[in-house]
């Protein structure tokens, strides 16, 4: 028995040994170092102190405010016990790598000046009011706030790689620190440099390789028909003459003294302006790390090299990367980003990442792979207008899923790894600077790349008006396949709203699939600079397009093109609103072929052809995506529409109302009318309904919810209609009745109209007769008796009257009668112009009645004051 419980102790401390004790350890703006334990009532004050106190397992907790010391990690996790850094619970933390500015003073006219110790590399210093970017002073100025018009100056000339020539250039000393930004007429990408000396009309400065590329295609000795920008175009920055605009700056080193021109020309409240004081917001370079929920400016986040497997989770970068390019930059690239990852197994997720002068998220290929990128959003990267992206990724075995992308400089997003998957992105809004790029762009090598792009959604990106002669496109591609790209099989995408091909292939490219993809309202569907190289075995099928044609190359050993549509029409439910599935009826729908060894779910006899199946997933891309699981995704019948038209029934007891029902979208419905259930899918038409009041409940079928409406079917109208007559004008106002309106005059046919107020000509005696297009709906017959018209005036009199009567001239027997019916008088009168005189003069006052005598009698009532 002792053994056994010697056996159990050792066992027990064991196991004991083995498990890893996490602890909570809590930072706060108003916590100390000195006398602080980590715990939530007695934090340390700083970053630093709390890692220095972590082991594998413990979590940071981050208690909100605004912290101006970089989060520097330089320890381990391990499996399944990561370091962890969070913000507080319900919490807000920023991490600011920016320092405030006090003490302003003023300097000359709406110049302000302070006291500052920039000393990061003048490459990543940036100045920020308000949390708003200013410029670096310039000529010409940023007159438009906007960072995507460079607003530059055109290059007339100069000497390729060392000069550039222009007018106007103003008469400073440029060359004892300016710099100039050059961006070519191509446009393809800018470069930065050194003055190293100026004149009005020149400017000198360090050397560019034109015979490297880009640089070849990219300086002034390349002469382009683009009307305003043959040579392309220049701006020149970082002096303090320059600083006449407002949200301008300059930073004399020399002295320490940083000028500002704010917005509105006043002197900046302390602590308004901030300036870059840390290259790095956030720097990993230990493993299994995660930071989650937090919040960084004016900084970017680096995962260090060999840094593996660590999470960036729901964070948020603003301005991650800011300043001007490497001055001796030979390739148009840059390593840093917003978020740079040289660190294997590296997942970005849930984060947002906005305003870079450079890329949003790197992967080094040469030192990352294996790397997730999902579910973030990414916007304005890439002001320089260099070779950046918002995701730019070279490594191997990288996903990039489900990421919202807008505004970009150059490419939307750059993957140039191998086995790489992107899926459900959503990108738009590329090209903003540059030309000759793709909302997806890559370029190949002698590698077979395996990689898969699909379901993504590529779109609205048109090339700077600078950028080509007006009467050729935009060079701003959907998915641009560059320089010998081999090995990608691209599927279910949708390109859209570009100025140039939806689908661009150059040189020796091979082994690319294109697959059900759609492409709509672009310049062309595809196109290829061949440049005299080799194609071979690229298949494009079961693709459509409303615009151009498919690069069919020297044949199909090189372009097997087959089962494709080009048709100018719209077959898709709602392209203005995203909605690219096929709509009912549309030619896309079975008329694609299966495709030998492509796992493509259809629902019909054959699949349709493009990104979308008719009745499959309506999957959507970006943030939150919508899966193509191949089955039809459910939808709500409270997102439904429906269109609902009622007639009546066309006669009097003839029960024959409709009742017409078309919804938007096809399921499998259910409508309760009255109490009773009819199913339908797409349109459902009630017919033979007598007059009622009908409701519909409609649900889709095993879904408690439903839409109810309520319909009337009247019943049929017989004729009717209104009638005046007024001097042989017999005036009719149709009431109701089914047009045409057959108007007849003793038989005789007067109109046959759709009108249904009209008049007609009559006479004493006339048989008018209406009758509409139904004769169940009856006819109007009338007999005019012109004589029930007869107007009395004056009526009262004071003796003399007159009767107004329907007929010109001619005689006419009339009786008088007091109001107890005696006879008074009875006399022939002589019609003149149609009215007779008559007279009461010797009767007392009262009420009396004229008698006119006809084969109808009519009476009028006359009253003597």
């Amino acid at each position: 028995m002792l053994k056994t419980t010697q056996i159990y102790f050792c066992l027990f401390f064991l196991l004991l040994g083995s498990i890893t004790f996490s602890k909570d350890i809590y930072v706060a703006t108003d916590g100390n170092d000195a006398s602080g334990d980590g715990t939530i009532n007695n934090p340390y004050r700083t970053f630093e102190k709390a890692i220095s106190e972590m082991s594998a397992g413990d979590v940071c907790i981050i208690r909100e405010g605004v912290y101006n010391e970089s989060l520097i990690i330089n320890k381990n996790g391990s499996v399944g016990n990561y370091l962890k850094f969070k913000a507080a619970d319900g919490e807000k933390v920023n991490i600011r790598a920016t320092s405030k500015i006090n003490d302003w003073q003023l300097h000359s006219g709406n110049i302000y000046k302070a006291n500052v110790n920039m000393s990061i590399d003048g490459r990543f210093r940036a100045v920020y009011h308000n949390g708003e970017y200013m410029d670096l002073a310039r000529w010409p100025n940023n007159t438009d706030n906007n960072r995507w018009t460079v607003d530059c100056s055109p290059a007339t000339g100069g000497d390729a790689g060392t000069s550039i020539t222009g007018d106007g250039i103003p008469d400073y000393d440029w060359e004892d620190g300016g710099l100039i930004y050059y961006l070519g007429a191509h446009s393809g990408t800018s470069w930065t440099r050194a003055i190293t000396a100026s004149t009005t009309s020149s400017i000198s400065h360090t050397e560019v390789d034109i015979n490297k590329w880009p640089f070849s295609v990219h300086n002034v000795s390349v002469w382009r028909n683009y009307p305003g920008n043959n040579r392309g175009q220049f701006f020149l920055f970082n002096k303090l003459e320059a600083l006449d605009h407002a949200r301008e700056w300059f930073y004399d080193s020399g002295t320490s003294t940083l000028y500002l021109q704010t917005a509105d020309g006043n002197m900046p409240a302390d602590g308004a302006v901030e300036y870059a004081k840390h290259k790095y917001a956030a720097q990993i370079s230990g493993e299994y790390i995660i930071l989650n929920g937090l919040n960084f400016f004016g900084g970017s986040v680096k995962v260090d090299n060999n840094a593996d497997n660590n999470q960036i989770l729901n964070c948020k970068i603003i301005h991650g990367s800011e300043g001007h390019d490497d001055l001796n930059n030979t390739s148009a690239q840059v390593g840093e980003a917003t978020l740079q990852v040289l660190g294997d197994n590296t997942l970005i997720k849930g984060c947002t990442i906005d305003h870079s002068s450079v890329s949003g998220i790197v992967i080094a290929g040469w030192a990352a792979s294996n790397c997730t990128i999902e579910g973030n959003s990414i916007s304005n990267m890439d002001y320089l207008g260099i070779h950046a992206s918002p995701i730019r990724t070279s490594g191997d075995n990288v996903k990039v899923l489900e990421n919202t992308i807008t505004n970009a400089g150059r490419d939307g997003m750059y993957v140039a790894g191998s086995n790489c998957e992107i899926a459900y992105n959503d990108v738009s809004n590329s090209q903003k600077i540059n030309s000759d790029s793709g909302v997806f762009y890559t370029v190949g090598n002698a590698s077979l790349k395996n990689n898969k792009i699909h379901h993504n959604w590529f779109h609205d990106a048109t090339a700077p008006s600078y950028s080509h002669n007006p009467n050729d496109p935009g060079k701003a591609a959907g998915i641009y396949l560059d320089n010998n790209s081999k090995g990608y099989t691209v599927h279910h995408n949708v390109v859209w709203n570009v100025s140039w091909s939806g689908y661009q292939v150059n040189w020796n490219n091979t082994n690319l699939d294109f697959f059900h993809n759609t492409i709509w309202n672009t310049e062309r569907a595809m196109d290829s600079w061949v440049n005299g190289y080799p194609q071979e075995n690229n298949k494009i099928y079961n693709n459509y397009s409303n615009k151009g044609d498919w690069h069919t190359g020297n044949g199909p050993q090189e372009f097997d093109i087959q089962n494709n549509i080009i048709a100018n029409t719209t077959p898709f439910e709602d392209p203005a609103n995203m909605n690219f599935m096929p709509k009912s009826g549309s030619e896309l729908i079975d008329a694609a072929s299966i495709i030998s060894g492509f796992n493509k779910p259809f629902q019909g006899s054959a699949p349709d052809i493009g990104a979308y199946e008719k009745f499959g997933t309506r999957w959507t891309a970006g943030v939150n995506a919508i899966k193509d699981t191949g089955e039809g995704q459910p939808i709500s019948i409270l997102d439904t529409q429906f269109t609902i038209s009622a007639t009546t029934e066309t006669c009097p007891n003839k029960d024959n109302g409709t009742i017409n029902i078309v919804a938007d979208v096809a399921q499998d419905y259910s409508v309760n009318i009255n109490g009773t259930d009819q199913n339908f899918t797409n349109q459902l038409n009630l017919e033979n309904l007598k007059p009622d009041v009908y409701e519909l409940c409609i649900s889709i079928n095993d879904n408690p919810e439903s839409q109810c409406f309520s319909i009337e079917i009247k019943e049929a109208t017989q004729l009717f209609s209104n009638s005046s007559l007024t001097n042989k004008k017999y005036s009719i106002n149709i009431q109701e009745g089914t047009a045409p309106f057959v108007i007849s005059v003793n038989d005789k046919v007067i109109y046959e109209t759709y009108e249904q107020s009209l008049a007609v000509n009559v006479n004493q005696g006339d048989e008018v007769k209406i009758k509409s297009s139904k004769d169940c709906e009856g006819e109007i017959i009338e007999i005019i008796d012109m004589y029930d018209s007869i107007i009395s005036y004056p009526n009262p009199t004071n003796g003399d009257f007159q009767l107004q009567l329907p007929v010109n001239e001619g005689k006419i027997s009339i009786e008088l009668y007091d109001i107890y019916s005696r006879l008074i008088s009875s006399k022939v009168y002589v019609i003149e112009s149609g009215k007779v005189n008559l007279s009461l003069h010797n009767e007392p006052s009262g009420m009396y009645f004229a008698r006119i005598l006809g084969e109808n009698p009519v009476y009028v009532k006359v009253i003597k004051k």
